[in-house]
């Protein structure tokens, strides 16, 4: 069979093809097929080999290289709550500004009810309806979604597109289509349970026209369920340091950072420009902020929140921090080489951007490596026994750090919980990392495009599939 015949036998959606022309070599599309995925293994499989048969050269340099990793994931912790950072309000007034024009991306799949309240959220945006339009991306085939929504009466401008179930079945594909028909100068995305305050739009419009350079505007995540259960509490905290305390730091110094999923805001030029989104990269936010790196546009954190529920069962929560594990390392393959002493990242902001992120991608490895040492050769050389003992060590010092983190942190999230529960917390959210991480590198080599949905409400809702959604074009 040509490969002519096997395009024609798996037909790829019109968008993504498009895409594949227009990003190039900058599309995950060329690190995800099976040659280069069997060749990551392999250097894995020969790499952990080696170094235990050549345990006192090689063996022994990549060991003290996975405890270098693991020192420096847990001084970016150290740092991220140690360090104060300069907030800069963006009020949000009526002035006698000319509001500029608004597209929100609205995708979903696979939704009910959690959306009217999304839906109640975007219609209370305090902003011109006028200059607002609402976007809404569903597959042809996803019939409860659009029976959900044909139960709630939409304003004019909401626009629902329905677009062709085609791989590659990503939320990327979906923005795709939505930009084709965005209006506005400005946009966003929102996700199903995203819920931004009243204010947003304004001040994500005076932070864009407040400056003179290029940028996009990233709203802070705020997780509703924190105290619901040890899953939340500790997601709760993870956001915390994310947006309220590392994104606030690289704001203040100009250095790039990942986009959240929603609440950023851009220019559709910019969008553009950078060449969208990439529907062959599971973690199109993070792929979407290296390529607007490149051209030249700044990130800026401002005071908004967007409210949302995160996962709550281990399930659930394995499932999303597997595909943006695996999406984090498909997209260095990409552009980790490609970025190295480019003129608008700057090497201070390759290793701000890159580093944290290359050292969790690398913890899979490490885990297993320094494990495997281990028990080869506990009893084979003198120095064995310290590195064992090293490691306890390191280990109890990251369990000490994390567990004062996490009181603090709980306590600013006004989550109560005693010393005890608090240290429970922390060493069953260690251990989920680490199967992530196992899970994420384990679907990269068998299903690089598998799209692990997070279920944000569990429903018995049924519906009649005859049912039909009017659509608006």
């Amino acid at each position: 069979m040509t490969k002519k015949d096997k395009l024609q036998k798996v037909q790829i959606d019109k968008y993504a093809q498009q895409q594949l022309s227009i990003l190039k070599s900058l599309s995950a599309a060329h690190k995800i097929k099976l040659p280069g995925r069997l060749l990551h293994l392999c250097v894995w499989i020969g790499l952990t080999c080696t170094g235990i048969f050549f345990s006192s050269s090689l063996g022994l340099g990549i060991f003290l290289l996975g405890i270098l990793n693991y020192v420096i994931l847990l001084g970016f912790r150290i740092k991220n709550n140690i360090q104060s950072h300069l907030r800069i309000s963006t009020g949000a007034n009526d002035l006698d500004i000319e509001w500029p024009t608004f597209s929100i991306i609205f995708p979903l799949k696979g939704e009910d009810a959690v959306i009217h309240e999304t839906i109640k959220s975007i219609q209370a945006l305090d902003y011109p309806i006028s200059l607002l339009e609402v976007l809404i991306v569903i597959e042809e085939s996803d019939l409860l979604t659009q029976h959900s929504l044909s139960q709630v009466n939409l304003p004019d401008y909401f626009k629902v597109l329905l677009i062709p179930a085609l791989p590659p079945y990503t939320k990327g594909r979906a923005l795709l289509y939505a930009l084709e028909a965005v209006n506005g100068k400005y946009l966003t995305v929102y996700d199903a349970e995203s819920r931004p305050e009243p204010m947003q739009l304004k001040k994500a419009a005076l932070c864009l026209l407040k400056n003179d350079e290029e940028i996009c505007c990233q709203a802070k995540i705020r997780i509703s369920n924190k105290s619901q259960n040890w899953i939340t509490r500790n997601f709760a905290t993870e956001y915390f340091e994310w947006y309220e305390q590392h994104l606030y730091k690289l704001s203040d110094k100009s250095l790039p950072f990942g986009l959240g999923g929603n609440s950023f805001f851009i220019s559709k030029e910019n969008l553009l420009k950078a060449g969208a989104w990439d529907p062959f990269n599971v973690t199109e936010d993070v792929d979407l902020s290296v390529r607007l790196t490149r051209i030249g546009v700044k990130f800026r954190i401002f005071d908004s929140y967007t409210d949302e529920n995160c996962p709550e069962t281990l399930v659930n929560w394995l499932n999303q921090r597997t595909r943006w594990n695996k999406g984090l390392f498909i997209t260095q393959l990409v552009h980790l080489r490609k970025t190295f002493l480019n003129k608008e990242f700057g090497l201070k902001g390759w290793f701000s951007f890159w580093l944290r992120m290359c050292c969790g991608t690398l913890l899979p490895f490490y885990n297993i490596y320094i494990t495997a040492y281990i028990l080869f050769h506990y009893n084979q050389f003198w120095f064995s026994h310290l590195l064992s003992i090293g490691l306890w060590i390191l280990f109890g010092i990251n369990l000490s750090i994390s567990l004062v983190i996490n009181a603090i942190n709980y306590r600013k999230l006004n989550i109560r919980q005693s010393i005890f529960i608090t240290l429970s917390d922390v060493f069953r959210y260690l251990f989920l990392q680490i199967l992530a991480g196992f899970t994420s590198f384990w679907e990269y080599f068998t299903a690089p495009l598998k799209w692990n949905k997070t279920v944000h409400v569990e429903t018995d809702l049924t519906f009649d599939k005859s049912s039909k959604l009017a659509i608006v074009n």
